[in-house]
């Protein structure tokens, strides 16, 4: 299916805004119009657009409008990883962490998410407060992954103190998303919450002064 030759269309593609085709694509994601999303993605990806890039390559792991293929999402989430795209890399990093797609790889999905937070912080997110940099605001689910690997029995070097200010901050952009009805976050929030009342962390409660409350019924 190709884009439609609207007027709005045809004067965003003559600007080259691969921005806006995108967001236009992802609205049609979030409302499972999956087939109109695709055909926004495609010509946003062909003009740069680094998260349209990352969205095909969801289209083709989940086979969202088109046929499911690995090697494909592989390489449209590479390329953009290559090219400095968060949401790629940490994508790459739950792939290959995962046994769902059959290329489980732990040092590899370490690897992607560790990039995924270089990407974010240019190299320096070992040495800041996690939780007042405004650059970690986006990626609840990239902060879960890097928490859980960095505390007692995870595969990154073990570091509590850096492990609990990630998975606050996942907590944190969590509820945001549950406040904005994105339901589908409930179960992460809730393994966060589980991970948060171990026992390695609970002084760090008084630390950084946080309650950890469970706001979901």
């Amino acid at each position: 299916m190709e884009l439609k030759p609207t007027n709005a269309n045809t004067t965003v593609i003559e600007n080259g805004d691969g921005n806006f085709i995108n967001n236009k694509g992802a609205s049609y994601y979030s409302s499972q119009e999956y087939d109109k999303a695709v055909e926004h993605y495609r010509p946003a990806a062909s003009m740069g657009n680094l998260q349209a890039v990352s969205n095909l390559g969801y289209c083709y792991l989940y086979g969202r409008d088109i046929e499911d293929n690995l090697s494909l999402a592989l390489g449209y989430f590479k390329l953009a990883s290559k090219r400095g795209s968060v949401d790629a890399s940490y994508k790459l990093g739950d792939i290959y962490g995962s046994d769902k797609w059959g290329i489980k790889d732990p040092e590899l999905s370490i690897y992607y998410y560790r990039l995924a937070a270089d990407q974010i912080a240019h190299g320096e997110w070992d040495y800041i407060d996690i939780m007042s940099n405004e650059d970690f605001l986006l990626y609840p689910s990239l902060y879960f992954a890097l928490g859980r690997e960095m505390g007692i029995g995870g595969q990154m070097n073990t570091d509590v103190d850096l492990s609990y200010q990630f998975l606050i901050a996942a907590k944190k952009d969590y509820e945001a998303e549950l406040v904005n009805g994105e339901t589908m976050y409930e179960d992460s929030y809730r393994r966060v919450l589980e991970y948060l009342d171990k026992e390695e962390y609970q002084r760090l409660n008084e630390k950084y002064e946080i309650k950890i409350t469970e706001e979901l019924n």
